[in-house]
């Protein structure tokens, strides 16, 4: 398995950064961390809503949490969906794309074919993020033992330049993911408890 090499569908070249740890079979560790959690959850979230809504499957790919004591940096991506948590948890959830696959995806959800990203397909953009959001907090709450955990409504932006502020001291997961129409991600951003 490729393990997607690269992964570079989904995010433009800039300057160097430190590189984020990578989980590269995290189904098979000890799911002991928080950031762990999280990627398993990620994943299990992902997979049931795409076999459920989109009668597809969503190939899981490598796992990148970003090293303790380095700032956080914001997907640099064409399409971003952000849900917020509340609560238990406080961060959120990001799903990001190129366009051409948020138009795929969003198209499979809302059963029609879909070239640009209208409000149509902005609408089930988000709600896939949502979707997936709730699944990893049901999760969370569910199996293991957050306090109850609240969700914004979902945003969806195009472009690099979001104009969303983030704390720099937010922890994060990004789980790639592959499937026929291309390569995406769903990264889980937090405040870390310390």
């Amino acid at each position: 398995m490729d393990r997607f090499q690269g992964i570079t569908a989904t995010s433009r070249s800039g300057p160097s950064r430190p590189r984020p740890r990578l989980l590269e079979d995290e189904g098979k560790r000890d799911m002991n961390t928080l950031d762990e959690l999280l990627a398993h959850d990620i994943r299990i979230s992902v997979q049931e809503v795409f076999r459920a809504y989109l009668s597809m499957d969503a190939q899981p790919g490598p796992v990148r949490i970003k090293p303790r004591g380095q700032p956080y940096v914001p997907p640099d991506t064409e399409i971003l969906a952000v849900v917020g948590y509340g609560g238990g948890i406080k961060g959120g959830i990001h799903l990001a794309s190129p366009v051409h696959v948020a138009c795929t995806l969003s198209g499979a959800f809302a059963g029609m074919e879909l070239e640009t990203m209208d409000d149509t397909a902005r609408d089930a953009f988000g709600e896939l993020a949502n979707m997936v959001a709730g699944g990893v907090q049901s999760r969370l709450m569910d199996q293991h033992g957050f306090d109850e955990i609240v969700l914004t409504p979902p945003m969806v932006f195009s472009g690099i330049h979001h104009g969303m502020t983030y704390k720099k001291d937010f922890s994060s997961v990004r789980h790639y993911f592959k499937f026929a129409g291309g390569l995406f991600f769903l990264e889980c951003f937090y405040i870390p408890d310390d």
